[in-house]
């Protein structure tokens, strides 16, 4: 089975609180874009599994992947084993999602494969990952609670982005740790309304700063240069403006000339898994 999966932005994201399992409630709309990794995934006769990205050889032996199949073998009957290679496009440790979009992928293929039901989200947010239910229902929605509690979320008109991935990553675990120290949560110092119920915003934004500077220094210069605010996705530590065409975005992409910074234009798309003929 070949199969894209896509990367996704959070338009906002409030940190509730930390919870004894060490995740975090967190309530976020999040919504999937059109950049994808693509994975092929098929059974072998072999009594283990073969994972390999084809072009970021170092996640190979620690993957979020790895994760996937120990909760499919923890908690279904699954006593297959599988081929699966990576194509990797959705950089790491970027606040895209990249790595949970492909746990979901695989996990969603191989319940196909193998006529399974899939565990419950409070059971894959906990042994796989947070954001790995939101890929999994595939469509905008607003996620709460630590992950596990997924709300489709209708946005009627085009979303294009132009997003700005730096040199550097940032680790999720690192920056709400940050976050559980300073608490910050004000979201009125840097929050726009995209529409009358859809206000952007991050808490996350103040701890990643914290631990790179240079996120600061890049937003500050990109919107001075464009003259449209830029915001930060998930925990980082990708930028991202708003644009209503992708003309647009494609002419606030021309004018960068950042060096060593991966800039796209990319879409809202209506969901995250697409399965592709051979």
């Amino acid at each position: 089975m070949k199969i894209k999966t896509s990367a996704k932005i959070n338009l906002n994201l409030a940190i509730k609180s930390s919870e004894v399992s060490h995740l975090h409630r967190i309530e976020s709309l999040m919504v999937p874009i059109d950049l994808y990794d693509e994975i092929n995934i098929d059974r072998n006769s072999k009594d283990n599994d073969s994972i390999i990205f084809k072009n970021n050889l170092e996640l190979t032996n620690h993957s979020t992947i790895h994760k996937a199949l120990v909760c499919l073998r923890n908690n279904t009957d699954l006593d297959n084993f599988f081929n699966i290679r990576i194509n990797k496009k959705i950089p790491i440790e970027a606040g895209l999602g990249g790595g949970s979009s492909d746990a979901a992928a695989v996990m969603v293929s191989i319940s196909k494969i193998c006529d399974l039901q899939l565990p419950a989200f409070s059971t894959i947010t906990k042994e796989v990952g947070s954001d790995v239910p939101f890929f999994i229902n595939g469509r905008s929605a607003v996620v709460k609670n630590v992950g596990d509690k997924i709300e489709d979320y209708n946005i009627a008109h085009d979303i294009f982005f132009l997003i700005i991935i730096p040199t550097f990553g940032l680790s999720t675990k690192a920056v709400f740790n940050l976050w559980d120290r300073i608490q910050n949560d004000d979201t009125a110092a840097d929050s726009f309304p995209l529409t009358r119920d859809v206000t952007i915003f991050n808490h996350a934004l103040e701890p990643a700063m914290r631990l790179k500077p240079e996120i600061k220094s890049l937003k500050d210069s990109i919107e001075k240069l464009l003259g449209e605010r830029v915001f930060m996705t998930g925990t980082g530590s990708t930028l991202f403006s708003i644009f209503d065409s992708e003309e647009e975005a494609a002419d606030a992409k021309s004018k960068i000339n950042i060096d060593n910074r991966l800039i796209l234009v990319a879409k809202k798309i209506d969901y995250s898994y697409k399965e592709l003929s051979d």
